[in-house]
């Protein structure tokens, strides 16, 4: 069987502005519309985060109505997470370095606000992302998920502090400078903003663009939007699900599980 290795967060909060916090995770179906798909396909999912810990839920996602406000398609998915045997234990980033990259066929990094919290600046991270960006291994990522891509640069750590202090300063030897991609847009973060405590210390698509990708979002906020560079494809937002998955099992050279629902 063909593995997947799922990269989430170890954080249960992301710190925003003036000292405010808020309770995140992943998102439900940023996470689990791909990963039913990716099981149903048949390939194994190897879940891993920076400690090993059981990722958080974010609270705000634990809603029928990112599902097509299909009660039963919602609770089988979130069923299907939820007894994921890897869940309560992860992979440490530690261990899946130690036991080899070789076997995994591709990459897949859930939305949710918590991957701006650690996976941005995870150096760990960095060296599993060079790997399957070396051997041109699919690597999915979507919404908050493309914060993780941050990691794959020479000192992701002082790009980010720049990022929040507000000073502008270049990626050096990202791998992913001048890919397309797309991500939460500005424009999506800011209408998120208005039900946060405070504002974000900095936006996601600032930042991507700041670091040398050539963005492409959709203007209209919640509209599905995929985007293929090479070994990388990122979605934009949780409408977006549908059609990465889709996208991305194409890409694995999957055959389409029956019944899977699929974007116009």
């Amino acid at each position: 069987m063909k593995k997947i290795l799922v990269i989430l967060s170890s954080a249960d909060h992301l710190d925003l502005a003036n000292g405010q916090r808020l309770k995140t995770g992943f998102f439900l179906n940023e996470f689990g519309v791909p990963a039913e798909q990716l099981a149903k396909a048949g390939f194994q999912l190897v879940l891993a985060n920076p400690r090993g810990n059981r990722p958080a839920m974010d609270p705000g996602s634990d809603d029928p109505s990112f599902f097509g406000k299909d009660q039963q398609r919602y609770e089988r998915i979130k069923a299907f997470i939820q007894q994921l045997p890897d869940l309560d234990k992860p992979k440490t980033f530690a261990q899946v370095l130690t036991e080899g990259l070789d076997g995994y066929a591709g990459l897949f990094v859930p939305g949710g606000h918590a991957p701006m919290a650690d996976l941005l600046v995870d150096a760990q991270l960095g060296q599993i992302l060079r790997h399957f960006h070396k051997h041109s291994k699919p690597t999915a990522m979507i919404c908050h998920g493309q914060a993780a891509a941050l990691s794959a640069q020479f000192d992701p750590i002082g790009f980010v502090a720049a990022r929040k202090e507000g000073r502008e300063v270049p990626a050096q030897d990202w791998i992913y400078a001048s890919y397309a991609m797309t991500v939460l847009s500005n424009i999506e973060e800011r209408l998120a903003e208005t039900s946060m405590p405070a504002k974000m210390q900095f936006h996601i698509e600032s930042a991507l663009k700041a670091a040398g990708a050539k963005m492409d979002v959709a203007w209209i906020p919640m509209q599905s939007k995929v985007v293929r560079d090479r070994e990388l494809i990122t979605g934009q937002n949780p409408a977006s699900a549908e059609e990465l998955a889709r996208q991305f099992l194409e890409m694995l050279g999957a055959r389409q599980p029956a019944g899977s629902r699929q974007d116009g």
